[in-house]
This record gives C-alpha cells, sequence and structure tokens, in this order.
C-alpha cells in the first residue's frame, strides 16, 4: 500500500483483519507479460500454470480471500495454493512466502502486512523472475506489479457519511462516537479513520482517539467491553476491522445499549445483526475479488502473454444497511451463490483487468 488493514480488518479484523494499502514503490516495469519462469509456463515449458497466494492470517475474512482466488484458479485452469498463519504473524507468512519461491511459483499473491517488513521478500521473488501482485493491504516501497482493493480513505468518508444520516435518523444531535482500531499502525486502518475523521468534521459529535482493540476474537471483545464501560454515553461505536462489530453487537445486546454500530466487512454475524437492526451500517471491500483477479490477472499474463495491470485495481466498496442486507444476504452466506454472483459481476465488470491498473490513492 502507498499509505494505508479490514476486514480486516476486515481485520474486518484485520481484516477488514478484518483487513484493509500503502504505496508500491519503485520505477513501473516494462507493460509485458511476466518473464522468467513465469515466461515458461506461458510458453509451456513448465506444465500447468502454479500461483502462491499467502495470506496475512487465516479467518473468516481471508477464508472470503481464499475462496476467490480458488474459484479463479478453477476458472482460469491453474493450479493455486493459498496459504496463511493462523496467528497472523508476519514472520510466519514471510516464511511461508519464501516456501513458494524455492517451489519455483510461477507468479505470486500476498497480503503484505505490515506492508513494511514486505519489501524484501517481494524483492527476493522479483530477482527470481516471479511476479507478485498484492491485495488488501498494500507494502510501501515495494516493487509489486499491482494492488487490489478498495480506496481506504475514502471509505472512511463513506463511513462517516452514512453515520451522520444514522445519528439523525436516530435523533441523536450530538454526543462522543467510540473509535477502536485492531492494529494501530497499519496503515490501511489509518487512511479509514483518517479518512473517517475528514467526514465527521463540521458536525456536533466528538470522536474519541482509536483505541486499540486487539486482532485476537476474545480480547477484541474484552476490549470493546472495557472502552465502553468507561464511555458509558457514547452515541455510537466505530471498529475498524472485520471482528469489531460481531463483537460490539453481542456487547450491545447483553447490556442493552443504545448505541449506534457501523464498521466493515459482511460477514454473516455481522449482515445478522443488520438485519436484527442491532448494527446500523457496514462497508463491504469485496475480499472475493481480492482474491479472485490477482489470481485472473496472473493466469492471463502467464497464460496469454496478456499484459500485467500496474498499480491499483479498484475492487469498490459496498454501503450495506437493513434496508439492503436481503439483497446480498446470499451471496455472504452461500458458497455456490457467492460463486455464481462474483463470476458474472467479473464477466460483467473486469473484462479486461490488464488495462484496469491506475495510481494508487494517495497518502493522506
Amino acid at each position: 500500500m502507498r499509505h494505508f488493514v479490514p476486514s480486516l480488518l476486515a481485520l474486518s479484523a484485520l481484516a477488514l483483519i478484518p483487513i484493509g494499502c500503502g504505496k508500491n514503490g519503485g520505477e513501473p516495469k516494462k507493460d509485458t507479460p511476466a518473464a522468467g519462469a513465469g515466461q515458461q509456463a506461458a510458453e509451456g515449458g513448465a506444465g500447468k500454470v502454479k500461483i502462491g497466494y499467502v495470506l496475512h492470517i487465516l479467518n473468516d475474512f481471508s477464508g472470503v480471500i481464499k475462496r476467490g482466488a480458488e474459484d479463479a484458479g478453477k476458472a482460469e485452469g491453474v493450479d493455486v495454493e493459498v496459504v496463511g498463519p493462523s496467528n497472523g504473524e508476519a514472520t510466519e507468512a514471510i516464511g511461508m512466502f519464501e516456501g513458494m519461491i524455492q517451489k519455483k511459483k510461477d507468479g505470486l499473491i500476498v497480503v503484505p502486512m505490515p506492508g513494511d517488513v514486505w519489501v524484501k521478500p517481494i524483492e527476493e521473488a522479483n530477482k527470481a523472475n516471479i511476479p507478485v501482485m498484492t491485495a488488501n493491504m498494500t507494502s510501501p516501497g515495494s516493487k509489486a506489479d499491482a494492488w487490489f482493493g478498495q480506496d481506504e480513505y475514502q471509505s472512511g468518508v463513506i463511513l462517516a457519511t452514512e453515520l451522520r444520516k444514522a445519528l439523525d435518523k436516530a435523533g441523536k444531535k450530538n454526543g462522543q462516537v467510540l473509535i477502536g482500531n485492531c492494529k494501530p499502525g497499519v496503515a490501511v486502518l489509518e487512511e479509514r479513520y483518517k479518512g473517517f475523521k475528514k467526514g465527521m468534521e463540521g458536525s456536533a459529535y466528538t470522536l474519541s482517539d482509536p483505541k486499540d482493540v486487539g486482532t485476537e476474537n476474545t480480547a477484541n471483545y474484552s476490549a470493546w467491553e472495557n472502552q465502553t464501560g468507561r464511555a458509558p454515553q457514547i452515541v455510537a461505536a466505530v471498529g475498524l476491522c472485520s471482528l469489531d462489530i460481531p463483537n460490539l453487537a453481542k456487547l450491545k445486546a447483553r447490556t442493552k445499549a443504545s448505541w449506534l454500530i457501523v464498521g466493515y466487512d459482511l460477514n454473516p454475524d455481522t449482515l445478522d445483526s443488520i438485519k436484527t437492526g442491532v448494527t446500523q451500517l457496514t462497508l463491504g471491500q469485496h475480499p472475493y475479488l481480492q482474491g479472485y483477479l490477482p489470481v485472473l490477472a496472473l493466469a492471463r499474463a502467464l497464460k496469454d502473454k496478456k499484459a500485467l495491470p500496474k498499480g491499483w485495481v479498484n475492487v469498490g466498496t459496498e454501503i450495506v444497511t437493513k434496508e439492503n442486507v436481503e439483497s446480498l444476504y446470499s451471496r455472504e452466506t452461500d458458497h455456490a451463490a457467492e460463486t455464481k454472483w462474483y463470476a458474472d459481476y467479473v464477466t460483467k465488470n473486469f473484462t479486461d483487468v490488464s488495462t484496469m491498473g491506475k495510481p494508487l490513492p494517495g497518502l493522506h
């Protein structure tokens, strides 16, 4: 990421961690298909194209990324191996990535959390002539060809705008908004907060500093319990990661609180809490596309000699409220429905992903 968790860290936890970005540094490479091992595969010399995907953590959010990557592999007729650490440790993820290099994968994809520690591993892959894509989070200074994700800063602005509407509708004209960040320092999450803060400017609401609520589920619940206990008069709780809303919803139901809940990502527990009215709003960042599209891009470059996209491929941001949650509920809870919906969506909106790269969202 140039700037930039998720959800999810999102983060969602991280992701959104759930979690979702930063700048890919270095001069752009020539707009040609991958060389080296990848070129041999494209020419048929290495058999079936083999692509590796290293996640930042294994959880419900990243499981959607995994399904997208594997579905793309099936659709494109390439071999896709998806791995990731269960504990979210970057050193373990880097070890898995280096193992992929040793296996001589034709192309690699990684969710680089945190981005700065991934500059060298990505460089090592490039030296082995293996093209690298990043998704969900970016890696500042790295030479990865492309990054697949949403505009994290703008998503924060959207979240604030929609929260203000919900607060007004609920008759809450002022008060404190409590904000939680499951992984302080992660660029995507910092961008979300900056955008949210910008979107709340000019309102009568006061914002807390982002509180560290942790990425482990039980600890996350306890952290939110502690923070809301210290601020009983809050009008809303805002989670920047994917595990926040489910825990906030449980906490709100248990304590019979009246504060509003908004945050990131579309896991089933979050959608259920929106359906019942406990949660008011969540933003989706299409983790399925974060898995599918980089595999699609690499497969077509390696097999068909298509150019790789350069820069940022925007997967978009979805606003989900009680009014529209039913329209996407089956997509997010039924894997067969998910595969079909996204197959149609990719066909309509990503006909030639090689041409869809653009400059990364700027640092704010």
